[in-house]
């Protein structure tokens, strides 16, 4: 059978689509515009109308186009309504009178629009007309008593329409309410941000964000302080909350490091300042959580992404991951709140308190960090963000950072942070020079570096000569033989790295680097800086380490330090220190050199009596150093020298301070257990040798200290400090030594002893109470108690005289 032909069956939906689009083409279809709805509205709103700029001229024209009837009906509604032009201008009003005329004819009723019309009874359309204009003075009077209603806008809505406008009734006094509270609540905005504004210029208490209680129109100081205890008590609980939990189980509560490091924000998501005392907090907190969660080792991570992992790896992994990713958030805030304190040059504005102290803690916590892991991810970034403030000017910033920098160099067992800091010092040297602080170089002392030693050579060819075996051995050993050595020696190497521990070689060749950045330093401030205030430090640090310096370099620094001795533009202390540090050089390795040291001693010698308890008493400590280097070196000296440093040593003990005494001492008890000639000093003969001691002249070789004598010994038998008593009386007596100054040397005598730290060793007992109590004295009272006995004896006598010759 055929099918039959015919249309093909469309929805109605496509089919309108289809006539749509064909008349849209043809020109033929004509859109609707969106009609604004008004939801909730019980009546019209009223809409005033509008007034164009049209000429007078043009209203004439409208005017013209009007019936003379309809110029008398608008004259009449006006005459009766005069307030259907209060909505006009004043000087709008005559040149709109036309428009005017205009729109009163179109809101005209239906009757009233009927009258141009053809019709054949004039009566009653005069009657219509009357009956009309009498609903209309009563429909307009009836508006005009109506009270207006305002609308207040709502959100649109949108519908398959298009959008929908909305709008609802609002009475006067709920839209006058509503603008009170806005106009208060920009008042409120704007006192908080005024309070904001200066909450760093003073006390804390203005950096309160809290808003004052409605109704309110003044806050009160107190008040403030309220609302700011409030809210610091709130965000420690927080604080102490979030940190507790993260310690119980760090794989699973770190995301509690998110608060806390938003706490250390300045600003608050609402734009408020965050409370000074908070931030510190926070920063003080997440550095004790790091310090207990952060592992001993460097985290090493690589790209797992074709690996299949376990689960406990994977946990692992990105645990790890996550835990450097908020390590590095906080190490970046805590180097942008420290970095206030690095000044430009030339930039001298006064840092207020409370910045500056949010910097300070900052540093602590990052100086902290690298001392408790310093062979963790970022300890190089950390040193990089720290060692620059060994130049700050901010007392507490420099000792912050080297007390760090000491402890870290303590504790250093593999030498790569020391390394890392050390080079950091050379760079800071460089940038700086001659403006540097002479304190960023005391870190420097502390360094471990005494058993290093810098003469390669005889190493370097007992390992050639070591090789050279080691090769024979392996060319007669099996292929066998040589793959099990090969995987020994990969297996005693992971043993190691599980262990933390480097080999003994890696870790010797990190202090020799550590030796050449450092004696580099020393060497180019004496050359380029020989007059400046760092040439103190330099000589320090050479007489501290010079034990570790090659051969080769001894004559040339003598020759440099004997120059810098005969410079006058070199200070006092300066020149101490050259002394001290030559006979440093000579009382070790350097014995070996040709080198009279004659002038070294005279300077040392005739400077000697300059060092008192005053403001010079900081340099007795060059003066024990120097003399006991010289002791190291005692056989090589002459006699009389040993017996001047002697005589000078005990005269000197004499105007220092007890510390200074003691060690005086302990330098002359050292030098006559050495030599015998000392003990010349110490004879009770009247004329000990020929000639007359002269302390005046410089040389120790020519002031005839052979007929001197210790006679301020027995002075310091009736010193103040006990210690000192019995170290002089043990000298003079040649008995034995006190026994708690047996094991010291003069250097450490001397710290130990020392009450510039308002401590007195040993400790001053307290006075011991009375047995009975002390009786008051009479108002009189006798001087001398034999006056006492000679009066009462006169008296006596005179009353027995007296009682005789009553008898008589």
């Amino acid at each position: 059978m055929a099918q039959k032909k015919g249309k093909l069956k469309i929805s109605r939906a496509k089919r309108n689509n289809q006539t749509t689009n064909k008349m849209k083409k043809q020109g033929k279809l004509k859109l609707q515009r969106h009609r604004q709805k008004i939801q909730k509205q019980k009546e019209p709103v009223q809409t005033q109308p509008e007034y164009s700029s049209e000429s007078e001229s043009s209203s004439n024209e409208w005017a013209d186009m009007l019936d003379e009837e309809e110029q008398q009906y608008i004259a009449n509604r006006l005459a009766k309504q005069p307030q259907l032009l209060s909505n006009i201008p004043e000087n709008e009003q005559e040149n709109k009178r036309g428009s005017k005329r205009k729109r009163n004819k179109e809101k005209l009723p239906k009757p009233i629009r009927m009258a141009d019309t053809n019709m054949s009874d004039s009566d009653s359309g005069a009657e219509s007309d009357t009956d009309d204009s009498e609903v209309e003075e009563k429909y307009e009077k009836e508006l005009s008593e109506r009270p207006k209603k305002k609308m207040r806008p709502l959100l649109p809505i949108k519908t398959k329409d298009g959008v929908m406008e909305r709008a609802e009734e609002c009475d006067e006094s709920e839209s006058e309410h509503e603008n009170d509270n806005h106009v208060q609540k920009q008042a409120e905005k704007t006192d908080e941000k005024t309070s904001d504004s200066g909450s760093d210029s003073g006390m804390e208490v203005s950096e309160d964000t809290s808003q004052p209680a409605e109704g309110d129109d003044e806050v009160t100081t107190v008040e403030l302080l309220a609302a700011r205890r409030d809210k610091l008590r709130h965000d420690k609980l927080r604080i102490g909350a979030l940190c507790s939990s993260l310690l119980e189980s760090p794989e699973k509560k770190l995301k509690n490091l998110f608060p806390i490091l938003y706490l250390m924000e300045e600003r608050l998501k609402d734009g408020a300042l965050n409370l000074l005392s908070v931030r510190k907090l926070a920063t003080v907190s997440a550095a004790e959580v790091f310090r207990d969660i952060l592992p001993d080792y460097k985290i090493r991570h690589q790209d797992y992404a074709d690996i299949k992992l376990k689960k406990d790896t994977l946990a692992m992994y990105k645990y790890e991951k996550e835990l450097l990713e908020f390590y590095k958030r906080y190490l970046q805030r805590l180097e942008k709140a420290a970095n206030v304190l690095r000044r430009k040059k030339g930039d001298n504005r006064k840092l207020d308190e409370p910045t500056k102290s949010l910097a300070l803690v900052s540093i602590k916590c990052m100086a902290g960090l690298l001392v408790a892991r310093p062979n963790f991810n970022y300890a190089t970034n950390i040193a990089q963000s720290v060692i620059p403030f060994l130049d700050s000017r901010e007392q507490a910033a420099r000792q912050v950072v080297t007390d760090s920098c000491e402890q870290v160099f303590a504790d250093d067992k593999k030498g790569e942070i020391t390394l890392t800091i050390v080079r950091l010092i050379n760079q800071l040297v460089k940038r700086r020079g001659e403006r540097l602080d002479p304190a960023a170089l005391d870190c420097l002392l502390s360094l471990r570096i005494q058993d290093v030693d810098l003469d390669k050579q005889a190493d370097i060819q007992h390992k050639k000569r070591q090789e050279e075996k080691h090769k024979k051995r392996i060319v007669n050993l099996s292929k066998k033989e040589k793959k099990r050595a090969k995987k020994l020696k990969e297996v005693e190497r992971e043993l190691l790295e599980t262990e933390a521990q480097e080999n003994e070689a890696s870790r010797k060749k990190q202090l020799t680097e550590v030796t050449k950045t450092v004696f580099h330093i020393y060497f180019r401030l004496l050359k380029t800086a020989p007059r400046s205030r760092l040439l103190g430090a330099a000589l320090n640090g050479l007489a501290k380490f010079t034990h570790v310096i090659n051969l080769e370099y001894y004559s040339d620094l003598v020759a440099i330090l004997s120059r810098l001795l005969k410079d006058e533009l070199i200070g006092h202390r300066e020149r101490l220190l050259c002394v001290r540090t030559v006979l440093a050089v000579l009382s070790g390795a350097g014995d070996v050199l040709s080198v009279d040291p004659v002038h070294f001693h005279n300077h040392l010698y005739a400077n000697t009596l300059h060092v008192h308890a005053g403001a010079t008493h900081g340099d007795a400590s060059i003066i024990v150093e120097a003399i006991w280097a010289l002791c190291g070196r005692a056989r090589r000296v002459s006699p009389a020298v040993l017996r001047a440093f002697s005589k000078r040593l005990v005269t000197v003990a004499l105007q220092l301070q007890h510390n200074g005494a003691l060690a005086a001492l302990a330098l002359l008890h050292h030098l006559t257990q050495q030599s015998k000639a000392v003990l010349s000093l110490f004879e009770t003969d009247e004329t000990v040798g020929s000639g007359r001691f002269d302390p005046t002249l410089p040389s120790p070789e020519h002031c005839n200290a052979h007929a001197a004598s210790a006679y301020e010994a027995c002075a310091l038998r009736s010193h103040y400090h006990p210690t000192v008593r019995s170290a002089a009386t043990a000298l003079l007596a040649r008995g034995s030594w006190p026994q708690e100054l047996n094991k010291l040397t003069p250097m450490q005598i001397f710290s130990q002893y020392d009450g510039s730290q308002m401590s007195f060793k040993p400790p001053v007992p307290p006075p011991k109470p009375s047995a009975h109590p002390a009786k008051t004295k009479p108002a009189h009272a006798w001087a001398q108690p034999h006056l006492k006995a000679h009066c009462h004896d006169i008296e006596e006598n005179v009353t027995m005289t007296f009682s005789e010759n009553i008898v008589r």
